[in-house]
């Protein structure tokens, strides 16, 4: 098979709604040089191989899609994606809000691949570009790739969250990895009036999250959320509690919705409540004596747990009562007109601490986030 790939980089450039010089640096780099032969197209199905299949690998690398490189930290063909190369259209919108400019020191966390290294390079020179990679395999094969295309920035290999010492203040760090808590490191490690661009999923194992744009001042950073994102979590952040509380226990308390009460938790509220009335994990478990799945919440810091049932059942267990509190959040951010979560910013000091505001970071309702701590006892809005 013979694949011009000079035009699928030019039509993969052309489609992103960017900045030109970053439509431009799309064009100039080869994103199947940094792809492996063998990926994974539905996440968690079958692999793809190159040689056995190398127009649907052609088309799927050229695609405006993430691609699944490595699944199960790369001891197995099977099990959860562990790295990835990122949709093109959410890198561009990542880069973009890092303002990057020529000569601007950037600090990237999660080097997987290098393709998106290689764009900082061309972007800001590969002379400030800082790329840290916590998997040493990952971190090789992304060296080789880079080194044989002439791209030099510096590799680090180890984990994300830490600090670096020995590079000095950076202008930006853009992370390729979700947290739960944004490292400290990262705000103490750009200059004042720099930017950290990072995925920031609310809870430990939601699909998906949101898209935070910090601009440090002093001793914190803060700004709104740019829309919604669905990436890998930074390794050391990985959720390691175990299986949800008392899935099959006897509940201690048993109430009524007026609808489906999965509809709240799994809707479009999902993020606004996690963020408002965490911390708490959510699933879908199948199945009910009617066949259906109920929705689960387990808190992180208690053991307390909810079922949520298709007949607008409610059973409930443990210190906290979980359904309870995203019920207050549900109709609290439903009395305000169900604001979308680019309504919604974090703040962060350099101590760790995190706050969720809306509207406004000085003046508006806000609620502190654990992270990956215990939450405390009063999580209500303030105002």
């Amino acid at each position: 098979m013979s694949v011009d790939w000079a035009r699928a980089r030019a039509t993969l450039a052309a489609s992103l709604d960017t900045t030109p010089d970053i439509k431009a640096a799309f064009g100039r780099v080869p994103r199947h040089a940094f792809i492996p032969d063998r990926v994974w197209p539905a996440g968690l199905g079958p692999p793809l191989d190159r040689g056995s299949e190398p127009e649907r690998w052609a088309d799927l690398v050229y695609a405006d899609e993430a691609v699944v490189t490595q699944v199960a930290d790369g001891r197995s063909d099977i099990g959860l994606p562990s790295s990835s190369s990122s949709m093109p259209t959410m890198m561009a919108r990542m880069i973009e809000a890092a303002d990057l400019r020529p000569g601007s020191r950037v600090l990237e966390i999660g080097t997987g691949t290098g393709y998106n290294a290689a764009l900082l390079c061309e972007l800001v020179g590969q002379e400030n570009v800082v790329t840290v990679e916590v998997d040493p395999g990952l971190a090789a094969q992304a060296r080789r790739r880079l080194d044989a295309l002439g791209y030099a920035p510096t590799v680090v290999v180890g984990d994300g969250a830490a600090a670096w010492a020995g590079f000095g203040k950076f202008d930006a760090v853009i992370a390729t990895c979700s947290v739960v808590a944004v490292p400290p490191a990262w705000i103490a490690q750009v200059r004042t009036g720099g930017i950290v661009v990072t995925p920031w999923a609310p809870a430990p194992d939601l699909p998906s999250g949101l898209l935070a744009r910090l601009v440090v001042g002093g001793d914190r950073a803060g700004g709104r959320f740019c829309g919604t994102s669905s990436f890998m979590r930074l390794r050391s952040q990985r959720w390691a509690g175990g299986a949800p509380h008392d899935l099959d226990a006897e509940a201690e308390s048993v109430s009524r919705w007026e609808g489906d009460p999965r509809d709240v938790v799994l809707g479009d509220a999902c993020l606004q409540l996690v963020m408002m009335a965490g911390p708490w994990r959510l699933g879908l478990r199948w199945a009910d004596a009617a066949g259906e799945p109920w929705a689960w919440m387990s808190a992180t810091d208690s053991p307390s747990w909810a079922r949520l049932h298709h007949d607008g059942r409610i059973e409930q267990g443990g210190p906290r009562r979980l359904w309870d509190e995203a019920e207050a959040a549900f109709r609290w951010w439903t009395a305000r007109g169900r604001p979308p979560v680019t309504d919604y910013g974090l703040t962060v000091d350099t101590d760790g601490r995190q706050r969720v505001w809306l509207d406004n970071p000085d003046g508006g309702p806000w609620w502190p986030h654990p992270g990956t701590g215990a939450l405390g006892a009063d999580h209500r809005a303030r105002t």
